[in-house]
C-alpha cells in the first residue's frame, strides 16, 4: 500500500491595494482563495468577502505581473495582482 498524494494548499491570489481600500480592508494585501476564473470573477469574491470595497473596486483598475487587465482576462493561482484606485488632481 502506498500513500497518498499529499493534498495541494488552497490556491491564491495575492491582491495589493492602496489608499483608502488599504483602510476599508485593514491592510495593504489580500489572499483571495482561488480556483481559477476572471478579473470580474475576483472583483466578485473580494466585494464578497469585503462588501465596503465595493463603490471604490467599482471605480479602480486591475493590473497583473505590471500591466493593466480587462475584466473578461484570466487570472492564475498565484499571481500578483494590484488594484488601482482611481486618482484625481490636477
Amino acid at each position: 500500500m502506498h500513500d497518498p498524494a499529499p493534498v495541494p494548499a488552497a490556491a491564491t491570489l495575492h491582491i495589493a491595494v492602496f489608499a483608502g481600500m488599504a483602510e476599508l480592508v485593514g491592510g495593504r494585501c489580500i489572499d483571495l482563495p482561488w480556483d481559477g476564473g476572471t478579473v470580474a470573477d475576483a472583483r466578485r469574491q473580494l466585494v464578497e468577502r469585503h462588501p465596503q470595497i465595493a463603490p471604490l473596486l467599482d471605480r479602480s483598475a486591475v493590473a497583473c505581473a505590471g500591466r493593466y487587465v480587462v475584466d473578461d482576462e484570466p487570472l492564475l493561482a498565484g499571481d500578483d495582482v494590484a488594484i488601482i484606485p482611481p486618482v484625481s488632481g490636477g
